[in-house]
């Protein structure tokens, strides 16, 4: 079996049953998003990887879970975010602004304000989605919802790739202007879920 071929849905689900290749792939189509996540919040390099390591070391450990969940990549945005909150309370690191989150730090580890505004994001985006031309909404859709690759979706849609990536471009181009001029609280979880090498490299 090609694990790399299959849904996301369909690896959580077989994660789920214990089948350790499948979380294998899982591990390495979101070893570097959760690296970006963990590493924009913290001040070494070192602690991040361990981090990293330790939340996919959780994700295994209450990995019947993992079928049950509707939008992984949220999911993993909010989790990996909690773990970093739960490492400072354990003085085990430390992270940047590490004064003001002293201050804020109760606010931040509230989960039911993560996964409120994770949810509008989520509604936000498929609305706005549905409202883009065919073309556009067909390549957008395939490339993050279903998480083909772009010579993928040209054959689907009998395309050439660079319309693919055009059209990606133009999409998520799109969605950020709306979600600045809309909900600008939303973007900057819409940036880094969507552009998480970005914080990788802070």
């Amino acid at each position: 079996m090609i694990y790399k071929n299959l849904s996301e849905q369909l690896l959580l689900t077989k994660c789920g049953d214990g089948d350790t290749l499948a979380f294998r792939e899982l591990y390495q189509q979101y070893k570097s998003f959760v690296f970006g996540v963990v590493y924009a919040r913290l001040n070494s390099r070192e602690d991040a990887l361990d981090i990293t390591q330790d939340i996919f070391v959780s994700l295994w450990t209450n990995r019947q879970q993992l079928s049950q969940i509707k939008d992984f990549k949220i999911y993993l945005y909010v989790f990996s975010r909690n773990h970093v909150i739960s490492a400072y309370r354990k003085k085990n690191i430390r992270i940047k602004g590490e004064s003001y989150l002293v201050e804020q730090i109760d606010q931040l580890s509230y989960s039911a304000e993560d996964h409120r505004l994770a949810n509008e994001l989520t509604s936000h985006i498929d609305q706005f989605v549905d409202q883009l031309p065919e073309t556009m909404r067909s390549c957008y859709s395939l490339s993050k919802n279903e998480g083909k690759k772009n010579g993928e979706i040209a054959d689907i849609l009998n395309i050439s790739e660079k319309t693919v990536r055009n059209n990606v471009s133009e999409a998520l181009k799109r969605l950020r202007l709306n979600l600045q001029s809309s909900h600008p609280e939303l973007l900057t979880l819409f940036v880094i879920l969507t552009f998480p090498a970005v914080f990788a490299s802070v």
